[in-house]
């Protein structure tokens, strides 16, 4: 009986060790993952990683392309562009009078500075300039953003297509589960600081809380868009985890999105807030 005991008591402390050692390794392993937003590429091995800023960025860029009802094409040659001439940056500077995500001249008539410093107008301008051109849809990215942008190195856009494909398809919702971020700060910025993005992708309802935001959809992208969308604000909204049928993300997980088995319905998301202190 004794031995009984004792060999309970083994197989006990193995368990406890073994739990922790897992702990340990887990929080490690998430320690050690930097803080950013990561796009899961085609080859469903490699990521793309953005900062905080970025990925704030492009997620307006592609609201903008939603709220103008242009195709996902439009969006990869607009942050095919950004990429190349400010880094998904929205900075106050450049060549000459060059300011902004797309480095637009008030002298040339793009507008004034302070509309150019707003990612909202400067991309609105960008896609009212690119559908002015015949064939946009169909030609090569490099050329058509060339067109726009008329810079002086004209094949520079290229080699973001790749990049610019992958985000541009995250964040409109035709590549699911393949946007999520590592955060591990305390901001409680709220559902209000996503509101005007998922406001963007037509045929989703939200409903917030303090708290949470419930998105419904009967079109699975346009429910993944807003929902990735969402993400990318994810350090400036305190965004804590996602839910969909069979997915699920948390921020402080290296790992992406997971697929588990979730209570959320099909046609709906649950994004959640960390709750203001």
């Amino acid at each position: 009986m004794r031995g009984l005991v004792w060999s309970l008591v083994v197989l006990l402390l193995l368990g406890v060790v073994g739990f922790g050692g897992w702990r340990l390794y887990d929080a490690v392993t998430t320690s050690l993952v930097r803080e950013r937003c990561h796009v899961v590429l085609d080859n469903g091995n490699d990521t793309l990683e953005l900062t905080a800023e970025q990925a704030r960025n492009a997620s307006v860029i592609v609201a903008v392309s939603f709220q103008r009802d242009l195709p996902e094409q439009a969006a990869v040659i607009a942050l095919a562009t950004a990429w190349q001439e400010s880094g998904l940056r929205n900075i106050d500077y450049g060549d000459r009078d060059s300011l902004g995500l797309f480095q637009q001249r008030p002298s040339y008539g793009w507008g004034s500075e302070e509309e150019i410093l707003d990612p909202w107008y400067s991309s609105a301008r960008f896609y009212e300039e690119l559908v002015k051109f015949p064939g946009w849809e169909s030609g090569d990215v490099n050329d058509v953003a060339q067109q726009v942008q008329r810079s002086g190195h004209p094949e520079a856009y290229r080699k973001h297509e790749g990049n610019a494909r992958a985000l541009a398809g995250a964040l409109r919702g035709s590549r699911p589960a393949t946007f999520s971020c590592v955060d591990r700060g305390e901001r409680t910025g709220g559902t209000d600081v996503v509101a005007e993005v998922v406001s963007q992708v037509p045929g989703v309802s939200a409903e917030a809380t303090s708290t949470q935001l419930v998105l419904t959809s009967d079109d699975e992208t346009a429910l993944w868009a807003a929902t990735q969308l969402a993400l990318a604000h994810t350090r400036d909204a305190g965004i804590t985890s996602a839910r969909l049928a069979g997915h699920e993300w948390r921020e402080r997980g290296a790992q992406g999105w997971e697929e588990v088995a979730t209570d959320v319905p099909a046609g709906t998301a649950v994004v959640d807030f960390r709750e203001a202190g």
